[in-house]
């Protein structure tokens, strides 16, 4: 050991592993903007707000806060979220269109058609012969041949109404039975006439009407009980169930509509 040398050995210099040395500016000198900083160890640079992490780009600016649910489900799905089973679409608000329209279609059309189809069809045969006009009693009485549950109604000129009285019998005791009436009829040739009597056969017979009081009675039929009751009560039986139906409808209808709106 020589005089003015010194006898503390020198440093040696920390392995960096491969990493770039330690860059360490001139003293008193700034940091240049955006240069990356090392520690004086030759660490790797520190992820500043100005640079890039896992893939970002610098363009991308930097994050500032926790992501929103929204975007957080876009980055797990690949792109917006998409409604979900409690969200309505555009084919949710139309899910009470077809009851509406089919509950309409019952109450305002089918109903009313059933009811006064069920009538014509009823009085079908007695609307054409009242427009021809009853067919007269000759000698004030009439010998007709009724099968089992038809029936035949009588007539005389409401000129003599008040004085007319109209019977009917059967070939068979009880093989027929009446029901008197007083209704007024205008026929389809102008003659004016006073329904007084309905004649209904319980069984094949022979029906004699026999009437006094009055020199022109008539009669209409004879007429099938059940061609004439059957269309008279099916039909506004189908229009009740028919307009209960879609009244039923109609209110399912509007109650999906409203509840598809408000989703």
């Amino acid at each position: 050991m020589s005089d003015g040398e010194s006898t503390m050995p020198a440093p040696r210099k920390r392995p960096s592993f491969g990493l770039p040395g330690p860059t360490t500016p001139a003293p008193g000198a700034d940091p240049q903007p955006g240069a990356p900083a090392h520690d004086p160890y030759g660490q790797a640079p520190q992820q500043g707000y100005g640079q890039a992490s896992y893939g970002t780009s610098f363009a991308d600016g930097p994050q500032t806060g926790p992501l929103p649910p929204s975007a957080l489900a876009a980055s797990h799905t690949g792109g917006p979220s998409a409604p979900g089973p409690g969200r309505s679409g555009r084919s949710g608000r139309r899910r009470g269109v077809l009851p509406l329209v089919i509950g309409l279609v019952l109450l305002l059309v089918i109903a009313p058609a059933a009811t006064i189809v069920g009538i014509v069809w009823a009085l079908g045969s007695l609307v054409g012969d009242a427009s021809e006009g009853p067919t007269p009693m000759e000698a004030s009485s009439a010998t007709l041949e009724l099968s089992a549950n038809e029936m035949v109604i009588v007539y005389v000129p409401a000129a003599d109404a008040a004085t007319a009285e109209c019977t009917a019998e059967g070939s068979d005791p009880g093989a027929v039975t009446t029901v008197p009436s007083s209704t007024a009829t205008t026929f389809g040739n102008g003659e004016e006439y006073v329904q007084v009597l309905g004649v209904a056969s319980l069984q094949d017979t022979t029906a004699t009407i026999s009437c006094t009081g009055t020199d022109a009675p008539a009669h209409l039929g004879p007429y099938s009980l059940f061609g004439m009751m059957a269309p008279l009560v099916i039909g506004p039986i189908i229009g009740v169930v028919a307009g209960l139906a879609g009244l039923v409808l109609t209110i399912v209808g509007i109650v999906l509509l409203v509840r598809s709106r408000r989703a």
